[in-house]
């Protein structure tokens, strides 16, 4: 009996030794460093962080799967890579970027029909029925907001509140349960959250979505980059600085590549940089240095890697103008900005 007993024993404390330790804040610093290592080619060691990362987490987000895919491919690891585009398959019924990405260019069709043919799903069906409803109901009526309001509010508010029972009961829902969108980057129910932060920007009687999205943010069930977005938008002045950071190009046909090609980043004051520095670091979101390092690697590269910190946007200038107004426009359009310089 004695023996028994200090056998159980064995198996139990070897089990508790194998138990995966999860660790969010470890995931992302993980994965921040996969990415950068992207940026600078280094494709072999990006793919052994991945995998590292994806140890830290009960199940990846959809964007870093996909870079993980991509990434073995570039490293020549094509094992692993069908395993991360089968993890994308088994989590997905919206295939399409996944599919315009890899089949031909990197897979056989063939190849690809057989990942589909091994699918096991790993989602919740009926959930993710509910919120892609959760979506369609959002959308209604909009943008109608002169006559209906009222309406579009009511139903904000009940998508809102059951995303609030799902989150007291089962957690925020997230990936876990609902899988993955085509995006790979976001649920369906975001638009509840983008809508509840644009009204709250302008009342705020409306709820604060911090307390809900730093919680998610620490279980791994939300994306800090896309937390940071929205809290950017609640555009509370008694909080401090969420900087989403977004880069600027501005371009005209007559303007010499040099220019359009340059990369432009928003000017800030060391307090606002320090400041900025500090939230992302209790989001476990990327420092700002680093998303300028990604986002110059996005405005050069083809590569179709997905780095949720990267925002860009383009500045077209009217075709009508000739080199001097376009050089104008150009000098008085960056004037509050700074350009990125890597060294």
């Amino acid at each position: 009996m004695k023996k028994v007993i200090i056998v159980i024993l064995i198996i139990i404390q070897v089990a508790c030794e194998n138990k995966p330790e999860y660790s969010i804040s470890e995931y992302h610093e993980i994965i921040n460093k996969a990415e950068l290592l992207i940026c600078s080619a280094n494709y072999e060691q990006a793919s052994k962080e991945y995998n590292r990362a994806f140890q830290k987490i009960i199940k990846p987000f959809g964007h870093d799967i996909f870079n993980a895919a991509l990434v073995s491919q570039l490293a020549n690891k094509s094992d692993a890579r069908d395993d991360y585009l089968q993890l994308l398959i088994n989590n997905s019924d919206d295939l399409g970027k996944i599919k315009s990405i890899f089949v031909d260019a990197y897979i056989t069709q063939e190849a690809w029909d057989q990942l589909l043919a091994d699918r096991k799903v790993e989602y919740n069906l009926e959930l993710r029925g509910e919120f892609k409803e959760i979506h369609e109901r959002d959308q209604l009526f909009r943008p109608m907001y002169e006559t209906h309001d009222d309406t579009i509010n009511a139903n904000r508010i009940i998508n809102m509140n059951r995303i609030l029972e799902l989150t007291e009961f089962k957690g925020f829902p997230s990936q876990i349960e609902l899988g993955f969108t085509e995006s790979l980057w976001g649920q369906n129910h975001d638009i509840v959250l983008h809508h509840t932060a644009q009204r709250r920007s302008r009342d705020k009687n409306i709820m604060d979505l911090e307390s809900i999205l730093l919680q998610a943010v620490n279980k791994g069930r939300f994306d800090p980059e896309r937390a940071i977005f929205f809290l950017s938008m609640q555009n509370d002045s008694d909080k401090r600085n969420f900087e989403t950071y977004s880069i600027w190009q501005h371009v005209h046909p007559q303007l010499p590549d040099s220019l359009n090609n340059k990369i432009w980043l928003p000017n800030l004051t060391e307090e606002q940089e320090t400041s900025a520095n500090e939230i992302r670091m209790l989001w476990s979101a990327d420092k700002l240095d680093d998303i300028a390092a990604k986002s110059n690697f996005k405005a050069k590269s083809s590569l179709p890697f997905i780095f949720t910190s990267v925002r860009k946007s383009i500045g077209n200038m009217s075709d009508e103008y000739d080199l001097q107004q376009a050089l104008e426009q150009y000098k008085m359009a960056t004037s509050w900005m700074k350009e990125y310089n890597p060294n």
